[in-house]
């Protein structure tokens, strides 16, 4: 597997480590390997592959959260890359399409087969059956620290027969059942494992089992998904255009903490958490919004009965004197991308954010602004962020605040993602030192328009 970086599993980090992509558009096999920091911003030119990258978790988690693992989702609500033959590199389907992550424990407390220091790596590499027209058997990957060890599931996520043993792997199981036994049995986790064999037996029944592989097999199997699909689970995708709020939104029994990847339940969210309102309202006067949110209920039971429960997102501007309540449609359509924003970095705890192009119909000033909305995600909220951007303001910002050692160099990576001469998407990450500076510069003369505007010859 190609490597971006030397990834260091020993230091604490943040909950997702990198990324493993291959076959994905514009991405080759073999997979790369692609570093996380807490703050991570993505750049580069227009249909390098940006998009693409981050889509390794919204296709994981689309596919994996729906306990199908072994069936890439390729269309759904928070990624839509058409069919298999659309989505996969040179659109040769004898590829596949690996998707990966690298994450530490989402819960360090927990008794589990494993350390809480240890990076775990899975990655699935989903393959399209071309006579069937139907996927293929996946390809899963499982690398811890090192231990690794590569094996094909069918569509059920059962070992298919007839594979190679792998006995590096088997003693290693065997070690953790003997571990397992020192430290006292484990209870089972009620999810499917990442990893069994058609002879094994339920995971219940594995763990009390004579077989110390097939329960440590089953046992960390069933562990590691669960782990997958929690961290999967955290992750809240805004995209690129986010939706202008409707006059009103209808309300339900539903707790929402996610306004969705176009922002269309950011009423919702508000109205469901009244005192988020306050904190969103802080931010909007220190970006200098000129506005305040107010949700707008029903004021009379009559009106609930026969409409239904519903709100109104309302702005108070207050620029008037005095402040006057307007609609949020009756305002500049810059509100409308920043407010979803605004509202899932303060929503979010111990999460991760993918946010796609925050910069989209706003200021300049309040461009460079939404990096310390991203800051105090990360410091106050416990986030992961991960940007992909075109804004040199967002940048710049994040950089002077590296400068002001508001921000540490290596809480923040600066991944340019560019093509190389065969047409294959390359990532890089760039070095920030602690003075906010990239070491090697900018690299393919990236923001360099500007000085070339001003500077440049008259015509």
């Amino acid at each position: 597997m190609a490597e971006n970086t030397e990834l260091d599993a020993d230091k604490a980090g943040p909950l997702v480590d990198h990324l493993v992509i291959g076959g994905l558009k514009s991405y080759a096999q073999p997979p790369t390997r692609v570093p996380l920091a807490p703050l991570t911003l993505v750049f580069g030119p227009n249909s390098a592959g940006k998009s693409s990258l981050l889509s390794t978790l919204t296709l994981l988690r689309q596919t994996v959260v729906a306990d199908k693992p072994y069936h890439l989702r390729t269309r759904g609500d928070l990624a839509d890359v058409g069919s298999y033959r659309l989505a996969v590199h040179q659109h040769d389907p004898a590829s596949r399409i690996t998707l990966g992550i690298g994450f530490r424990a989402p819960d360090p407390q927990a008794s589990t087969w494993l350390g809480s220091s240890v990076i775990r790596e899975l990655s699935f590499g989903y393959g399209w059956d071309e006579q069937t027209e139907r996927p293929a058997d996946t390809l899963v990957g499982i690398d811890l620290d090192g231990i690794a060890t590569r094996f094909l599931v069918d569509g059920d996520g059962v070992e298919v027969p007839g594979q190679a043993e792998d006995p590096a792997w088997n003693d290693f199981l065997a070690s953790l059942a003997i571990a397992r036994e020192v430290l006292g049995p484990m209870t089972p986790m009620p999810s499917q494992p990442v990893m069994r064999r058609a002879d094994d037996v339920n995971p219940a029944g594995a763990l009390g089992s004579g077989d110390p592989i097939a329960a440590a097999r089953l046992g960390l199997g069933v562990q590691l998904k669960a782990e997958l699909s929690d961290v999967l689970s955290r992750i809240a995708y805004l995209g690129p255009i986010r939706a202008r709020p409707e006059r009103s939104a209808s309300l339900s029994t539903t707790a929402y903490h996610y306004v969705g990847p176009d922002g269309e339940y950011t009423t919702e969210v508000l109205a469901d958490n009244p005192g988020l309102v306050d904190a969103v309202n802080s931010w909007f006067e220190r970006l200098g919004l000129g506005y305040q949110i107010r949700i707008v209920t029903p004021a009379s039971d009559e009106v609930s009965v026969t409409a239904g429960d519903f709100a109104v997102l309302g702005l108070i501007d207050v620029r008037d004197d005095p402040p006057s309540l307007v609609s949020s449609r009756a305002v500049g359509y810059g509100i409308s991308q920043i407010t979803p924003i605004v509202v899932q970095s303060l929503l979010s705890e111990n999460g991760m954010l993918l946010i796609e192009q925050p910069e989209v119909h706003i200021h300049p000033r309040l461009q460079a602004q939404v990096g310390d909305l991203l800051i105090n995600s990360v410091q106050e909220r416990g986030n992961q962020v991960l940007v992909e951007t075109h804004s040199e303001h967002l940048v710049l910002r994040l950089l002077r605040r590296v400068r002001e050692g508001v921000l540490d160099p290596d809480d923040l990576a600066v991944l340019y993602v560019d093509l190389l001469a065969d047409g294959a998407a390359h990532v890089r990450r760039l070095e920030v030192d602690e003075s906010g500076d990239l070491v090697d510069g900018w690299p393919g003369g990236f923001f360099d328009e500007r000085l070339e505007e001003v500077l440049g010859q008259r015509w």
